[in-house]
């Protein structure tokens, strides 16, 4: 018989797998059990971020609002060019802005909230679910009427009909939203609320400059070239530099990130637990083959070589691993009906199982990659069982065998798996550190088990024999007490990592926050209440902590002359700085709490000169430099300033921090109003 395989030895050996494995399946239970739960946790998470993501992109519009977005942030725009997008489309005009909601009743309590202001012919796409039925025509027809979300429905203690405060006016509570159709933002992850555009003018508009946003939501009309209808408003709008015009696939990009995030951890998590099951696939493996010696030996005696039998073992795995994969990724759309339950009342999306062939292949061969890496030092074992062991009445033990060769493709294929992870993942840096980590951590425990093992070795003198026996076993040359280790010790750190990760974070927002975070937020606070507002929080509380700060609404339009959203990539950590208008201050002194990492405060010579102090952090990530130029959108007009310093921002001390500050000399003859936290004794 030849070495090599032909079609009729592969027949054979195609016969001899499937026998063996219809005999022995129960030996080998434990490998199809663990091989199963692993797969299933992955195709879970493939195919319901699958399902999620196919539900963005077929609601894109609704997601959105409209087929194009005229986003004019704090100011009201250019009306005379939104009437010449009127010409030709509809467009449904809307104000969002953040507040504070009060309730009246016993509860007294507030909450901060997005309120959208809309006209009657919003939505222009989907539909606003909401109760009771006529609610959103109430807040058209009747003055100082809302809809809330069900969140502030039931802090709050409302009922429909009950009045509730926003800012200093009165409020009737009309109905309560289930779901919007336009989610993001605040609306995705916060408390929200409609009225109408009408009322708008009751809550002094002036007085919410800093927190609006002006929004026109355009409709094309049915029959309408997508293309060139984009194309007409872009022109409309090429020389206003004040808008930003946003398209169906750019909706809800937080929320995106959000996804792409949650499913690449739990990816990863589900990744080490394959390979952590992969080590006790490896030990059963190698369990069943010793089982299996004498039939190994009688294969050999009748002339199949090694690579033959080795053959009908990786077939047996290659049967297991495409029943157990499509077991695997059938049964896991079964989970999709029960994630539809709360991302439906969370976020109104509604999902169903998707079938995705690369998703299914991805599956598959991980799985196969997962099994041959560790497989491959135990079918090697094979090698050592010889055709003489018929004539001896003896039981070979088989274990772990290693070559040059082996070890490099079992590293090429290992290589294989960490780039099929990485390559894919919304941040592919952080999915290489994983691994580099996950294995620093294994090769850590296979030090120890050695260390043990020294340990147990130096043991000697002792009288009791089932102790001694069970220490010889332990150290024996050619044990699995390394692997045994690597398997409990990767396990045990995985989830320990979990549980402290989440424990800490409850931790965290229970304990930490209460005692750092500062007991009110007040914003709006104009030039002329300033005096008056400190004079009366002083006298409630000489003791309380009360920090004021100045605040305007600024945008980066340019970094040198170069529009950064150009050449900056939106998964970049410090993308929201440029991602839309952010809120800037100015102070005189170094804050406290963010101390220069380079270059020097302002410069007093140059009053005349906008100076920017700029988080390092933000720096780093954008590659800027000191004297590097920003051009900054400051209501309507383009302001350049100068980079003179970096400052280390900590946001997580909840105090108030600022990616920029300003030199106090030229900022302060800018139109600001001021934003101020009190903590009471």
């Amino acid at each position: 018989m030849e070495k090599l395989l032909k079609i009729s030895e592969f027949n054979l050996i195609l016969k001899y797998a499937f026998r063996d494995l219809v005999r022995n399946y129960r030996k080998i239970f434990s490998i199809i059990l663990t091989l199963f739960i692993s797969l299933f946790i992955l195709s879970a998470i493939l195919t319901i971020e699958d399902s999620l993501k196919k539900e963005l992109n077929d609601n894109a519009k609704s997601l959105l609002g409209g087929d194009v977005e005229i986003d004019y942030n704090r100011v009201q725009g250019n009306l005379e060019l939104v009437d010449k997008v009127r010409e030709f489309t509809t467009v449904s005009s809307m104000v969002e802005f953040t507040t504070m909601v009060s309730g009246i009743n016993d509860t007294n309590q507030s909450l901060f909230t997005r309120i959208k202001t809309v006209d009657k012919k919003y939505p222009l796409y989907g539909e606003v679910i909401h109760e009771p039925v006529g609610a959103m025509d109430r807040i058209h027809q009747e003055k100082n009427t809302i809809i809330v979300n069900e969140n502030i429905f039931k802090t709050l203690d409302l009922k429909v009909n009950e009045k509730i405060k926003v800012q200093n006016q009165l409020f009737t509570v009309v109905g309560v939203i289930k779901s919007l159709p336009d989610v993001s933002g605040f609306v995705a992850f916060g408390d929200f609320a409609i009225t109408s555009k009408e009322t708008l003018d009751l809550l002094k508009l002036n007085s919410l400059g800093s927190f609006l946003n002006y929004e026109y939501k355009v409709k094309f009309n049915d029959g309408d070239n997508t293309k060139v209808t984009r194309n007409k408003i872009k022109e409309i709008f090429k020389d206003d530099l004040t808008v930003r015009l946003r398209y169906p696939e750019n909706s809800a990009s937080g929320l995106r990130r959000v996804i792409d995030n949650f499913s690449q951890f739990l990816s990863l998590v589900s990744i080490s637990a394959m390979l952590i099951a992969g080590i006790g696939i490896a030990n059963t493996l190698l369990s069943f083959i010793n089982q299996s010696n004498m039939s190994i030996a009688v294969k050999k005696a009748l002339g199949f070589f090694s690579l033959n039998i080795k053959t009908i073992y990786y077939l047996q795995l290659l049967i297991l691993l495409t029943f157990v994969s499509v077991a695997s990724y059938a049964l896991s759309f079964l989970l999709v009906p029960v994630a539809d339950v709360y991302l439906s009342e969370g976020l109104g999306l509604n999902i169903k199982p998707l079938f995705s062939l690369t998703n299914f292949i991805k599956i598959f061969l991980v799985g196969m990659l997962v099994l041959i890496i560790f497989s491959i030092p135990t079918i090697n074992a094979i090698d050592q069982v010889k055709a003489s062991n018929l004539f001896r009445n003896v039981f070979q033990n088989l274990q772990f065998y290693y070559s040059k060769k082996s070890i490099f493709v079992s590293l090429l294929f290992l290589t294989a798996l960490m780039m099929l992870f990485v390559i894919g993942s919304a941040r592919p840096l952080y999915s290489l550190i994983y691994f580099l980590a996950f294995f620093i951590c294994l090769i850590v425990f296979f030090l120890l088990s050695k260390f043990i093992v020294f340990l147990l070795k130096s043991l000697k003198n002792m009288s009791n024999i089932p102790l001694k026996v069970s220490i010889k076993n332990i150290t024996q040359t050619k044990g699995i007490t390394p692997i045994t280790i690597m398997s409990l010790g990767l396990g045990v750190t995985l989830l320990l990592t979990l549980a402290l990760v989440g424990t800490n974070f409850k931790r965290e927002i229970a304990k930490s926050i209460p005692e750092i975070a500062p007991d009110y937020f007040f914003i709006g606070i104009q030039n002329s209440d300033r005096d008056l507002f400190e004079s009366t929080i002083i006298e409630m509380d000489s003791n309380a902590k009360l920090e004021i700060v100045p605040l305007v609404a600024t945008g980066i339009v340019k970094i040198n002359g170069i529009d950064p959203r150009t050449y900056i990539k939106k998964d970049n950590n410090s993308y929201w700085v440029i991602g839309s208008d952010r809120r800037s201050s100015w102070a005189a002194e170094v804050p406290e709490d963010n101390p220069i990492t380079e270059g020097k405060w302002w410069d007093l010579s140059k009053p005349n000169k906008l100076q920017i102090s700029l988080d390092s952090e933000v720096a780093k990530d954008f590659n800027i430099k000191l004297g590097d130029i920003f051009t900054l959108n400051i209501y309507g007009r383009e302001i350049e300033g100068k980079i003179v310093n970096f400052r280390a921002v900590d946001y997580r001390d909840l105090s108030i921090n600022f990616a920029m500050l300003f030199n106090p000399e030229f900022a302060s003859t800018i139109p600001h109003e001021y934003l101020a936290t009190a903590k009471f004794e």
